[in-house]
């Protein structure tokens, strides 16, 4: 017969971690059941490069102690595939063909890379460098001398670039657009990202797609290029994008149209059925409207409530934007909200300092919708409270881009507001400390 949980939760991540610890603020006894794909406990995925590039030890990638599951109570599966949910009869199956029962499941199953069809590349024994075992490979495919090549310019490409450089390898990025990072930053904040690149050594190439690929071998090979150009490589990491994993949700008959679509509190279309995390259609407080936000912290912050809710709290979820904290060879990178208005309606206020720092900040109407910081970002996570608050910023406006832009510059009354919204979350902060939660 198969075994019944309170709760059961698909994926080991950031949102299924802060799930797990919601529901335990509220239902310290109710059985909590957690499958997770990989053979690790939970690590910080973002990472990855830096455990590459020396810059951090195994022991550092964990994202909580090794007596997380059990001092949460959590049975942990690890290296456990879900490969079916049934919503009707509340149950899953795993690789195993264990059946499992549960009365409320969380679905935090993440995204997967995005593969284009470029001839050749089946042949090819390639990386995504989305996974800790990733970055093992390219430790050890960066042992000796090598050339990697990589396509695409995005987050996780540009950090598997840096990653490699520091291994020593001769790297090359190719970009079917015409700047790196085309989708976190804009044209000015690329620049100095692709200039800092440079200058370490990485090769970029953008406005050429691969066209087709040739195998030699032990992951080795030949990239053609659009325009008819060739690179050779000794390894090759695939970094187009990501997608959201939605087919177990679409499998159990959970509205699926761009990710997982979820109510105000988390709640698929299905009872008793919770998503959170990287495939989650969830509220952007900037669009106005559900997007999907691949981003830690989003998923951290979905994850909290899917398990308040799923444990009886109902709590809506605040909603949360795209926000983005990377550095790029020294050069710390913050982004928040919309960084590439869209139209005309929007005000863009920058300005670049003589020390070469880069500040944006975009406006619609009175309401501060997006920042961008590169170079100096100290003081800068003031701009990302202001854009996830929708604060109206009239009478700010003009103190926005200072470097020591900060609270003394808001309202008296929205200072005082944020002191007593401080002081009350430390309070309940020390009740539950007191309360052993």
């Amino acid at each position: 017969m198969a075994a019944t949980y309170d709760y059961a939760i698909v994926g080991n991540s950031a949102a299924a971690i802060n799930a797990c610890e919601a529901i335990r603020g509220v239902d310290r006894e109710g059985s909590i059941i957690l499958f997770g794909e990989e053979k690790y406990r939970c690590y910080s995925r973002p990472l990855i490069s830096y455990l590459v590039a020396g810059q951090i030890e195994s022991r550092g990638m964990y994202y909580r102690p090794s007596g997380f599951y059990r001092s949460m109570g959590v049975e942990f599966r690890k290296g456990t595939r879900v490969e079916e949910v049934h919503a009707a009869r509340k149950t899953l199956t795993t690789d195993g063909k264990e059946k499992v029962k549960w009365r409320r499941l969380l679905l935090a199953t993440g995204f997967k890379p995005f593969i284009p069809p470029v001839p050749g590349l089946e042949e090819i024994d390639y990386l995504t460098f989305v996974s800790w075992d990733d970055a093992r490979r390219m430790l050890a495919r960066t042992a000796r001398p090598a050339r990697v090549l990589i396509v695409g310019a995005g987050l996780i490409g540009m950090k598997a670039a840096e990653a490699a450089r520091a291994r020593g390898a001769a790297v090359t990025v190719v970009e079917k657009m015409e700047r790196v990072l085309p989708q976190a930053l804009d044209a000015e904040a690329s620049r100095m990202v692709w200039e800092r690149c440079r200058e370490a050594g990485i090769d970029i190439v953008t406005g050429q797609g691969v066209a087709e690929l040739e195998s030699r071998g032990n992951g080795k090979g030949r990239a053609v290029l659009e325009d008819g150009g060739e690179m050779d490589f000794d390894l090759l990491v695939m970094a187009v994008g990501v997608r959201p994993r939605v087919e177990l949700a679409e499998g159990a008959g959970l509205d699926c149209s761009r990710g997982i679509e979820v109510d105000g509190h988390q709640r698929t279309s299905l009872e008793g059925v919770y998503a959170a995390g990287d495939a989650v259609n969830a509220m952007d407080v900037v669009l106005g409207r559900p997007s999907i936000n691949a981003l830690w912290p989003v998923a951290a912050l979905q994850g909290k409530y899917a398990g308040l809710n799923m444990a009886g709290k109902e709590v809506p979820y605040p909603g949360c934007n795209s926000m983005n904290a990377v550095e790029f060879f020294g050069l710390p990178v913050l982004s928040a909200g919309i960084v590439n208005p869209p139209d005309d309606g929007y005000e863009v206020i920058s300005r670049r300092s003589d020390a070469g720092d880069y500040r944006k900040v975009v406006l619609r109407g009175e309401v501060l919708v997006g920042m961008l910081v590169a170079g100096r970002i100290e003081r800068a996570g003031i701009l990302t409270s202001l854009i996830q608050e929708r604060a109206n910023v009239r009478r700010v406006k003009n103190f926005l881009l200072e470097e020591a832009f900060g609270h003394i510059h808001l309202p008296r009354s929205v200072r005082q507001e944020r002191i007593t919204e401080t002081a009350a979350g430390i309070m309940k902060a020390e009740a539950a400390r007191d309360k052993g939660v």
